[in-house]
C-alpha cells in the first residue's frame, strides 16, 4: 500500500516496501507492479519509520536464522558425543569406534554434574569410582570425545573467518587463507619433528607446537617483511607482492617436505607423519588447548573489533579514501590474522581447506553480505559443517588409525559446493 507525503513542492512518495522488495532492489531487479507508483520519473523514497520497521524485520529475520543454527548445533554436539573414533582405544574404559547411545551419554553428563556439585557443596555424597564403572557407562571416555568436539568447533570458526577474510579482500569467491604459505610451515614442522625423533614423535606434545606453530609464524613474518621491501620505500604495502613470495615459498617448501618424506624418511616414519599431519588423532591436552586458544584470539579479537570498518573492503581504493577508511591495513590486518587462523586450524584439525571455500559463499546467499552478518553466518554454519564431517569422520571404521578428516570434507562438501554455485545466480556479491 502507498501513503502519499504532505510535501507541497511534489517531493517524492513514501512507500511501504517488503523486506522481499529491498532483497530485489539490492539485486538490481525490478519490484512487481502494486510495489511500484506513478512512472520512472517519480522517486520513491522511504520514511524514517518505514526504514526503521524494515531493520526491524531484517534483524529478526538474522536473529531467527542464528536461533535455529544455535539449536541445530547443540542437537549436534550432544549426538556428537556419541561415537569414539578410531582414537576411543586411547580414551579411558574405551575401545576403538566404541558408540554410546544418547541416554548413555544424557546418564554421563548427569552424573558428571552431580559429583560435581557434590564435590563442591558437600551436601551429598559423590558417587564412587567403582560405582561409576559399573553403572555409567562411558563416564570417563564422553569427556575425551567432548574435547575433540571443541577443538573441532574452535577450528570451523577459524577456517570459515579466514576464508571470509580472503574473499572480501579479493572479492573473489575461490581465494583461499593458504595463499601466504603458512600451511607449508606446518608440514615442515611436522616433517623435521618426525625427522628428527621418528617413533617418539606423537608423543612430544609441546615440542609439536613449537614446530608448527614457529615454522608458520617465521614463514608469515618473513612474506611480511620481504613484501615491505619489494615494494619500494615510501610506496604503499604492495599486497599482490606479498602474495607472490608466499605462493613462491610454499611450493619450495612443498617440494622440500615431499622429497625429504618420500626419500628420505623410513616406511615407519613417513606412516607417523602422515598420521600427524592428517590429524588423525586429535591431540585434546591442555598445550593445546592453551595454543589454540591464544592464536584464536589475536587472530579473532581484530576482525571482531574492527567489524564494522571492514565492510570497507567492498569499495574501491578512491571511495574508501572519501570515507577516511585505509584500505591497505584493513586488507593487512585481514590478511594477516587470516593466515593466523589457517595456521592454527591446520595445526589442530589437518589440511580441511574446502571448509574456508564453501562456508564464506553459503554465510553470503543465507545471512547477507554486510560484514558482521556474514562474520555470524560464518560462525553457525562452519561449526555445523564441520563437526558433522567430523563425525562421519569417527563412525566409519578403517584399519590403522582411521580416516583423515580432510578426505571426508571432500567427499561430503565438494558436491555441495558445485549444487550451490550451479544454483546460484546472483554469482560474485
Amino acid at each position: 500500500m502507498a501513503s502519499s507525503s504532505n510535501g507541497k513542492k511534489g517531493l517524492a512518495v513514501g512507500l511501504q516496501y517488503s523486506a522481499a522488495d529491498i532483497a530485489r532492489l539490492r539485486n538490481g531487479q525490478e519490484l512487481p507492479a502494486q510495489a511500484r507508483h506513478g512512472n520512472g520519473a517519480v522517486r520513491h523514497l522511504l520514511t524514517l519509520k518505514q526504514t526503521n520497521a524494515l531493520y526491524r524485520a531484517e534483524s529478526d529475520a538474522t536473529a531467527k536464522r542464528v536461533a535455529v543454527c544455535v539449536v541445530v548445533l547443540l542437537v549436534l554436539v550432544f549426538f556428537s558425543l556419541c561415537p569414539m573414533g578410531a582414537a576411543g582405544e586411547y580414551y579411558p574404559y574405551a575401545s576403538r569406534y566404541a558408540f554410546y547411545t544418547p541416554w548413555e551419554v544424557a546418564q554421563c553428563l548427569y552424573m558428571h554434574a552431580y559429583n560435581a556439585i557434590a564435590e563442591s557443596t558437600h551436601l551429598f555424597e559423590p558417587h564412587s569410582k567403582t560405582w561409576l564403572l559399573a553403572n555409567v557407562p562411558g563416564y570417563w571416555a564422553i569427556p575425551h570425545r567432548a574435547g575433540v568436539v571443541g577443538i573441532t568447533l574452535v577450528c570451523a570458526v577459524l577456517l570459515a573467518t579466514a576464508g571470509m577474510l580472503y574473499q572480501n579482500v579479493f572479492k573473489n569467491p575461490i581465494a583461499g587463507p593458504g595463499m601466504l604459505g603458512v600451511g607449508s610451515g606446518v608440514s615442515l614442522g611436522m616433517m623435521l619433528l618426525v625427522y628428527l625423533n621418528g617413533a617418539a614423535a606423537p608423543a612430544m606434545i609441546t615440542q609439536r607446537y613449537l614446530y608448527c606453530y614457529g615454522f608458520g609464524a617465521a614463514i608469515l613474518i618473513f612474506v611480511i617483511i620481504a613484501g615491505r621491501k619489494l615494494s619500494g620505500k615510501g610506496k604503499p604495502f604492495d599486497i599482490v607482492t606479498m602474495l607472490l613470495i608466499g605462493s613462491i615459498l610454499s611450493q619450495l617448501l612443498g617440494f622440500i617436505v615431499s622429497y625429504v618424506t618420500l626419500f628420505v624418511m623410513s616406511e615407519e616414519d613417513y606412516l607417523t607423519f602422515y598420521n600427524l599431519s592428517q590429524m588423525l588423532t586429535v591431540d585434546t591436552s591442555l598445550v593445546s588447548w592453551m595454543s589454540l586458544g591464544f592464536a584464536a584470539t589475536i587472530s579473532l579479537l581484530p576482525i571482531y573489533l574492527l567489524r564494522y570498518k571492514m565492510n570497507g573492503l567492498a569499495l574501491d581504493d578512491v571511495e574508501a579514501r572519501l570515507m577516511g577508511l585505509s584500505l591497505t591495513k584493513l586488507r593487512g590486518i585481514s590478511l594477516v590474522c587470516g593466515a593466523i587462523m589457517i595456521l592454527a586450524a591446520q595445526v589442530h584439525t589437518g589440511m580441511v581447506g574446502l571448509v574456508s571455500l564453501l562456508v564464506p559463499f553459503l554465510s553470503r546467499s543465507t545471512f547477507g553480505c554486510e560484514f558482521s552478518k556474514q562474520f555470524t553466518g560464518n560462525v553457525c554454519l562452519g561449526t555445523i559443517l564441520l563437526l558433522i564431517c567430523r563425525d562421519i569422520t569417527d563412525m566409519i571404521p578403517f584399519v590403522g588409525e582411521g580416516i583423515a578428516i580432510s578426505s571426508v570434507v571432500s567427499v561430503v562438501l565438494m558436491p555441495l559446493f558445485v549444487l550451490v554455485m550451479a544454483k546460484s545466480l546472483r554469482g560474485w556479491e
